[in-house]
């Protein structure tokens, strides 16, 4: 059974879609560079031990793409706590099996607990024109995907070993009794993004076993820079605004998530509260 948080919220930091570009701006680096330490140094200020980081940490230019993550992994390393890494379509210049070891992930879908949360991170790229299909069923699916125009070749889908581990994640919240937190680089759901940035391929299949199990309760992604937020079935679909665009759209360059029974609360780097919302029971 899942403890309560008896009063005591799980706090952690957030920030998506840095999109740390070295290139021939060298000026925007430094200015990314040091608003990124910024973010680190209230985190610390706050006291938080845990950060979430949505995926996209890079542009992923050919030319400087090793670079780029050079600096900006350094950077991240500052953070005292523990990082929580998702998987962003940009990150997969490098190749994959590269990226994840340098991240220290064993596998891009994972699920950690904290107090009665189940957080559940997604591989929105599982399915993607950048990994060799490991079936000839997935094969069939990518093919299907990329025959869709209304679907961009960037994004990507939740294969079907993948989905049958989320769906056993489901079952043990439910028995548990946990609160489940998706986490995806993609949105969710088409109300959430736009055209030109896409979503997950398959979004419906996944949202929909999602809306299905009464343990989810929030999905956090990242990927359409400006932000959106929709609530289907008593599940807030959030999707943060990206770091790159923080000086376009001043009001969130990275934030703050704070977890109670009944609520979840972010605020974003200057403390002015995004969203404060009840927790479906």
């Amino acid at each position: 059974m899942a403890n309560p948080d008896n009063g005591h919220p799980v706090r952690f930091g957030i920030i998506t879609d840095i999109h740390f570009s070295t290139g021939n701006e060298t000026a925007a680096a430094h200015l990314a560079a040091a608003d990124l330490r910024n973010c680190i140094e209230g985190w610390k200020r706050k006291k938080i031990g845990l950060l979430l980081q949505l995926g996209d940490l890079i542009q992923g230019s050919e030319a400087h793409k090793q670079e780029e993550f050079l600096q900006v992994h350094s950077i991240l390393k500052t953070f005292p706590g523990a990082i929580r890494h998702v998987i962003g379509n940009h990150c997969l210049a490098l190749p994959r099996e590269e990226l994840m070891a340098a991240l220290g992930l064993h596998r891009a879908f994972y699920s950690f607990t904290l107090q009665e949360f189940r957080f559940i991170v997604l591989d929105g790229m599982d399915i993607s024109v950048l990994r060799q299909p490991e079936t000839p069923q997935e094969r069939q699916i990518l093919a299907s995907f990329l025959a869709s125009p209304e679907l961009h070749d960037y994004c990507g889908a939740v294969g079907i070993k993948q989905k049958r581990w989320l769906q056993r994640e489901l079952q043990v919240a439910e028995d548990s009794n946990e609160k489940v937190i998706i986490i995806c680089h993609f949105p969710l759901l088409p109300e959430t993004t736009d055209q030109k940035h896409g979503l997950l391929w398959n979004h419906r299949e996944i949202s929909e076993l999602l809306l299905s199990s009464a343990a989810v309760k929030a999905c956090l992604s990242g990927h359409y820079h400006y932000g959106a937020y929709a609530l289907l079935n008593g599940i807030h679909f959030i999707v943060l605004p990206a770091f790159v665009n923080r000086t376009a759209h001043p009001r969130f360059a990275c934030g703050t998530v704070e977890l109670k029974s009944k609520q979840i609360v972010i605020q974003n780097q200057l403390d002015e509260t995004l969203y404060d919302l009840p927790l479906r029971h």
